[in-house]
Order: C-alpha cells, then structure tokens, then sequence
C-alpha cells in the first residue's frame, strides 16, 4: 500500500513511499526497474514525499521530520587553485623566522637587469590623430577647426503648450 508518490524533475523516475513505514521506492519510469530502496527512520510512518524540481534531491516527511535524501557532494577545491595540495590529515604549517617582517631580511637584493627609464616628461594633452580612422578628404582640413552638426530632436507626438505658437486669427 503507498502513501504518496511523485516523479523526478525530469519524469525519468517516480519515488513511491510506503503506508506502513518510512521507506522510499524508486522506480526507473522507461524501464520499470526498482533502482533504489532507502529506509527512513524505523517507527516514524511516512505522511509526504517531494522530488526538487531541478537536483537529485528528495524531501520526506514523518511526524515532526524532514528528511532530506541526496548524494553526497565530492568538493574538488584543486579545480580552483592550480597549486592548491590537498591533505587527507591536517599539517602544522611552520612559519618562516621572517614570514611576517616587515622587511624581509632573507630576501635577495632586487636585481636590476632592465636598463632603468629617466624620469621625464609625457605629454597627454596632445591627440593625434589614427591613420586607419582618417579619410583622404580631412587632409586639407584645419584639425582644429570646430564641427557643427545640424540636428533637431524628432517629437512623435508633441504635448499641448509646447512648440510654435498657433497661427494669430482675426475675430473681425
């Protein structure tokens, strides 16, 4: 006898729980086979089950407890750092005597193998112009002189009050 049932997010299952205990029947739909049977809290009768719409996770409930069936998350933190070394067991880290110094005293004196800029002037208020962005026509042209674009906002539907004045009528 079941008590309730329900399907996967994606209707490849149906879990089924059972009237007389808490216990949970998972049917393959395609094929019909019980894949899985997982067993709740002995003495506890199962009241409702739901499947998540969109992950591999099942929530049961009994009188007063919810029990939430999953696979156990694998947390693979290398993915993320390349140099990151997972332990199986923790490991006391043994600092360097200068690790936290404010000036290192074991580090080598910087090496300077590039040949050092003078400090000088860099001018960046002057623009010049891209080749590959001018036309042959703008060579004759003052590069200073100033552009007028002539435009007029388009008004779709102008409000009342707005715009020219009406037309003065004679009331002779």
């Amino acid at each position: 006898m079941w008590k309730k049932c329900c399907f996967s997010g994606d209707g490849e299952y149906i879990c089924a729980g059972s009237a007389r205990q808490h216990a949970l029947y998972i049917w393959e739909k395609s094929i019909g086979n019980l894949v899985k049977i997982l067993h709740g809290t002995k003495g506890e009768l199962l009241l409702d089950v739901v499947w998540h719409p969109v992950r591999p996770i099942i929530a049961s409930i009994s009188s007063g407890v919810v029990s939430i069936w999953a696979q156990p998350q694998v947390e693979n933190w290398s993915a993320f750092a390349p140099d990151f070394k997972e332990l199986d067991e923790n490991v006391e880290y043994e600092e360097r005597e200068s690790e936290f110094d404010l000036e290192d005293e074991d580090a080598s004196p910087p090496q300077h193998t590039e040949k050092e800029e003078e400090d000088g002037e860099v001018d960046v208020e002057t623009v010049e112009p891209i080749v590959a962005f001018c036309s042959s026509d703008e060579e004759g042209e003052d590069p200073r002189a100033l552009l007028y674009l002539p435009i007029s906002p388009e008004i779709d539907e102008p409000e009342e009050g707005w715009g020219q004045p009406p037309e003065p009528t004679c009331l002779c």
